[in-house]
C-alpha cells in the first residue's frame, strides 16, 4: 500500500468500528489514526531507506515489527490510566492496522522480529530515496489495476467521504 490506501483504509476501519460501538466514537480522533496509519513508513522508510539504506536496504524494519506496536500500546495504556487520553493507544492500533495492511504476516522474521533473530531480511538497493519513491509510484500508479492502485483509489475515496462528513 501507498499513502493514500494506508490513510484512508485505516481512517475507514475506525469509523466503521465507530458506527457498530457507537461509545467508541467520542475516543477518536482521527488525526491520531492517520499519524498511525503512516508512522511505521515514517520510521522505517527514514531509516532504512534514507539514513541507513546501505545498512538494512528496506523500509519494512523496526516499526513493521509487532514488538513496535506492543510497545506503542503499552505506553499508551499507561498514558490512558494516568491521564485518561486514549490517543496514543489510537495510534497503536491503526500502527497495527498497517502492519496488516502490508501483509507483514508474509515476512514473519520482520513481523515477529527478534523471535527469528536480530537480522532483518535485506532488501533492494535503488541508489537514492528518489529512485526508490519513482519506482514506487511507477509501480502503484501504472495504468494496469494492481492492489496497490485499487487501495489508494479505495483510500481516496474514504479520505474524501470523511472530509466531506466533518465537514457538514
Amino acid at each position: 500500500m501507498f499513502i493514500l490506501g494506508h490513510l484512508g483504509v485505516t481512517l475507514g476501519i475506525f469509523f466503521l468500528a465507530s458506527l457498530a460501538i457507537p461509545s467508541l466514537k467520542r475516543h477518536l480522533d482521527y488525526r491520531f489514526i492517520a499519524l498511525g496509519a503512516l508512522l511505521p513508513d515514517l520510521i522505517d522508510k527514514t531509516i532504512g531507506r534514507i539514513l541507513f539504506e546501505d545498512v538494512f536496504a528496506s523500509g519494512r524494519i523496526f516499526a513493521h515489527t509487532l514488538v513496535f506496536v506492543i510497545v506503542v500500546l503499552v505506553a499508551g495504556y499507561i498514558y490512558f490510566r494516568q491521564r485518561g487520553d486514549s490517543r496514543i493507544m489510537l495510534v497503536a492500533g491503526a500502527s497495527f492496522l498497517h502492519l496488516l495492511e502490508d501483509r507483514m504476516w508474509m515476512t514473519p522474521q520482520t513481523l515477529f522480529w527478534p523471535v527469528f533473530g536480530w537480522e532483518f531480511a535485506q532488501g533492494y538497493s535503488y541508489g537514492s530515496f528518489l529512485d526508490y519513491f519513482m519506482n514506487i509510484v511507477k509501480h502503484v500508479y501504472s495504468p494496469e489495476f494492481s492492489f496497490g492502485l485499487i487501495s489508494e483509489v479505495i483510500g481516496l475515496l474514504v479520505v474524501l467521504f470523511l472530509v466531506y462528513k466533518h465537514r457538514k
